[in-house]
């Protein structure tokens, strides 16, 4: 039996979501509630509708209706050494909509990439990973009740599919939202470093500008932004965290 998939949008010619031109399927659901999450419309695995009920988050396909519908960007592909990126949301929380997805662009040579939490058992992680040609997961804080209170989950199974990963062989990049107040201590920034450098040396990291362009999508599904007073980090606290992040044997983009 088909498995079907909840997803939330399908964005056209992206090119912040791995290599080339792609393809970025969000889909919905999130096991995690970060504090500065810009999609609100994707945490619920329900589909939902605005306030004023004008407009619904969420529709549900199959893997072949994905498939289906993106490969008419196969040119674009084709042409910039592209393909398809899960988002989210979690795309590893819909596993089997997604194992059967990436099985059908392997079948057909469609390059994959994955955009996680990495919040999964580290069997489904493992095996999703397999299917997928590119990762981008995120390490948003190395302490356990840090991260608890601003994800509302721990995150020692994050950690551990992270090491897995970073010690195999798959294209991966790690991202750091960089959140003032929150994640952007020293001491944060020193013990991600060194779990990149020590896992796999010259690992790629991005650091990601914590911004507010989430607000209005917070109003439009009638709930109250959880950070109201926290700014986006200045040109100084950006540089700040580049120069600690510096001193490990990791790549910095």
């Amino acid at each position: 039996m088909a498995a079907v998939g909840r997803i939330f949008n399908i964005g056209h010619y992206a090119v912040h979501d791995g290599p080339g031109i792609r393809t970025t399927v969000f889909l919905k659901g999130c096991p995690a509630r970060c504090l500065w999450c810009c999609s609100p419309q994707s945490q619920s695995f329900e589909i939902e509708r605005s306030a004023d009920g004008g407009k619904i988050f969420g529709r549900e396909l199959t893997a072949a209706e994905l498939f289906a519908e993106v490969r008419r960007d196969a040119p674009f592909w084709r042409r910039s050494g592209g393909g398809v990126t899960l988002s989210g949301g979690e795309a590893m929380a819909q596993p089997d909509f997604v194992m059967e997805f990436l099985s059908l662009c392997r079948a057909n040579n469609v390059h994959t990439a994955i955009e996680s939490c990495l919040f999964a058992p580290y069997e489904t992680a493992m095996r999703i990973a397999e299917l997928t040609d590119f990762i981008q997961f995120d390490l948003k804080a190395m302490d356990t009740e840090l991260h608890r209170r601003l994800t509302a989950k721990g995150n020692e199974n994050i950690l551990e599919n992270a090491a897995a990963l970073l010690r195999g062989d798959k294209p991966l990049l790690a991202r750091l939202p960089l959140i003032p107040g929150l994640n952007d201590s020293e001491e944060n920034l020193r013990a991600t470093g060194a779990f990149l450098e020590k896992r796999r040396a010259g690992a790629a990291l991005e650091i990601l500008k914590y911004h507010r362009l989430g607000v209005g999508l917070y109003e439009e599904l009638g709930r109250s932004y959880p950070l109201p007073d926290v700014m986006p980090p200045s040109d100084e606290e950006y540089a700040r965290a580049r120069e600690i992040l510096s001193d490990y044997n990791i790549r910095l983009l």
